[in-house]
């Protein structure tokens, strides 16, 4: 394939994506040898859509191409943890979460890949707590503190469930998490009437 041909199909993938189309992109760039493509951007555009579709292996095919490129990207790095995790090759995985610790000490994303690992490898109600306690102090996220809810309800911690709860609720005042700690909260205490 030449690089015009090459050009309008990368073109068109894009437009596709934009418009939500994302198994008709995925047969384009099934149509693709992306080793030959040097863009970055590009192929980690490609792996997204390629985890999009659930194609695992694929996205992190692709994202190692990336890898190759540019070499001590941390958000290809992290990315590259995560697909880890999901295909369960923790060790590879745990590999990945050391160089993104090392490439940036102070992203909070740290958390969450080591929380991420932890869940999938079914380690202890108490250790993946400490780690999105953790995360709370240094970013403070609804879906993470929401989680963070539901595992101290899982440890029967029900005073500090409801106390988290409250706190989502009061921080964030509106959306699906807030309504996910509404419910929540519900099962252990009534609510407030502005809760209500």
């Amino acid at each position: 394939m030449d690089k015009y041909e090459y050009k309008v199909r990368a073109d068109e993938i894009k437009s596709l994506i934009s418009e939500g189309e994302y198994g008709e992109a995925v047969k384009i760039a099934d149509t693709i040898d992306w080793r030959r493509v040097k863009s970055v951007m590009m192929l980690c555009t490609i792996s997204d859509l390629y985890k999009i579709n659930r194609r695992y292996e694929d996205s992190r095919d692709i994202l190692l191409l990336a890898y190759d490129r540019h070499a001590g990207g941390r958000l290809i790095v992290y990315s590259l943890c995560e697909l880890s995790i999901k295909l369960g090759e923790f060790v590879q995985a745990l590999e990945y979460y050391k160089e993104f610790v090392q490439l940036a000490p102070k992203d909070s994303g740290r958390y969450i890949l080591q929380y991420k690992l932890y869940e999938a490898q079914e380690v202890s109600l108490e250790e993946r707590i400490e780690v999105l306690e953790e995360l709370k102090k240094r970013d403070y996220r609804e879906k993470w503190a929401y989680e963070l809810a539901v595992l101290y309800a899982m440890n029967n911690e029900k005073d500090k469930c409801i106390q988290l709860c409250d706190d989502i609720i009061l921080w964030f005042g509106l959306g699906k998490y807030v309504e996910k700690a509404l419910s929540l909260k519900s099962q252990f205490a009534p609510l407030t009437p502005a809760q209500k």
